[in-house]
């Protein structure tokens, strides 16, 4: 009887099935884009809390804490697979909690934390280095872990992580010909990166409007698009003109909108451009560059432009996909240099690391600073240098950036 149910039970969840399926088929190109919503929505809400989970592990590890994220690694997401959504984020935990092993010298953890890696992906690169890195520490396993980084390596040269350690180990082991290949290899791929990037740096040059009379105020609202069609709309008004061809605005009428700015005392054009110079505090109006890259004499990389007084910020667009270690700013004038403090320096998207800047292959990272202590006169000044004393961090250690550009050198 017991059997028949089960049979019964069965089929019914057959047809269920098919049903559903018959309606997703008929459902037709117009519903596709519920039936995707629905599916995607289901996907994040599977995935938040793993993401929640890992963001808040990884900055633990950042600070050498590994305790929690191998724990969770080990238990509760010991079943992620290759082959589930969460394993990349499982996969970030253990390349993060293998690093920090490495940089504590931990190396028999690093060698057992390595294999049980390679269980879960025995093709993983990272995780086949991180094994022989760590042998390679251990006296016991010291050679076996050499040939192994020196086997893999001829496999994949552009694992960056295989390179690292392989290149250190052959230093450390006095095998100075095998290392140089590694460097020459290294240096190489550098050179094709930074001649494919090198229209990438640009230089931003920000002036600060200065406004003497009306005229200068009524020009800057022109200036600016958002600015000028709003007054245009707000001068209708004031000339009880209709105001049908003006659109909504946050749900707000247009009439209400120009109601709004009337009642802040905005009665002609100039006081809407003052009213908006003081809001903005410093209304800046910026022209980028492409800047001649080239090796100063001493052996800093410079950016050449061209600036008058009227500049009053620069801003220095970093390429992406470097990671860039900058120690030292400066900005040179025939035989004027002036040292640019870091501390008065600001970034996006790059990182103060000891007492350095640096873009760590961040995307758009670029820093900026004040030119008003520089530029005093008047005058248009040419071939003003930004020089920067800028090291590539490589596999194989650092490469001043000015080495690449030594035939461009001043």
């Amino acid at each position: 009887m017991s059997n028949k149910k089960s049979i019964i039970l069965g089929n019914a969840l057959s047809l269920v099935g098919a049903l559903f399926f018959l309606t997703i088929f008929f459902v037709g190109q117009n519903q596709r884009d519920l039936v995707n919503s629905w599916g995607s929505n289901w996907v994040q809400t599977y995935f938040s809390p793993y993401q929640s989970q890992t963001d808040n592990l990884l900055q633990e590890v950042r600070k050498g804490q590994i305790d929690q994220a191998a724990e969770l690694i080990q238990t509760k997401w010991q079943d992620i697979a290759k082959k589930d959504r969460a394993y990349p984020l499982k996969r970030k935990l253990l390349l993060a909690v293998a690093e920090e092993l490495h940089r504590q010298g931990r190396y028999e953890e690093l060698r057992h934390w390595a294999a049980q890696w390679q269980e879960l992906d025995n093709r993983d690169i990272d995780a086949i280095a991180f094994s022989y890195e760590a042998s390679y520490r251990l006296q016991d396993w010291k050679i076996e872990g050499l040939q192994g980084l020196q086997r893999e390596w001829r496999r994949f040269p552009y694992n960056s992580t295989l390179t690292r350690f392989c290149y250190a180990a052959l230093i450390e082991q006095g095998l100075n010909d095998d290392a140089q290949a590694i460097y020459q290899l290294i240096t190489e791929k550098m050179k094709a990166l930074i001649e494919k990037t090198s229209q990438s740096w640009e230089v931003m040059l920000y002036t600060t409007a200065k406004f003497s009379s009306d005229s200068d105020y009524e020009n800057y609202v022109d200036s600016r698009g958002d600015l000028a069609s709003t007054w245009l709309l707000i001068d209708d008004y004031l000339n009880d003109k209709n105001l049908d061809q003006y659109p909504m605005q946050h749900s707000i009428t247009p009439i209400e909108q120009a109601k709004y700015w009337v009642r802040q005392g905005i009665q002609t054009k100039a006081d809407f451009g003052k009213l908006h110079a003081r809001t903005e505090k410093q209304a800046k109006v910026a022209e980028g560059r492409h800047p001649r890259l080239i090796s100063t004499n001493d052996y800093w990389f410079g950016l050449v432009i061209d600036l008058d007084s009227k500049v009053t910020t620069l801003r220095v667009d970093l390429p992406a996909g470097l990671d860039v270690k900058i120690g030292a700013v400066r900005l040179r004038m025939g035989s004027t240099i002036q040292a640019i403090s870091l501390d008065k320096i600001e970034l996006k998207n790059m990182d103060r690391v000891d007492g350095f800047l640096r873009t760590a292959y961040n995307a758009d990272p670029y820093l900026s600073f004040s030119l008003n202590d520089f530029l005093g006169s008047g005058q248009r000044r040419h071939n003003i240098v930004v020089e920067l004393d800028a090291e590539l961090v490589t596999e194989v250690g650092k490469i001043r950036l000015a080495d690449f550009f030594a035939d461009n050198e001043t």
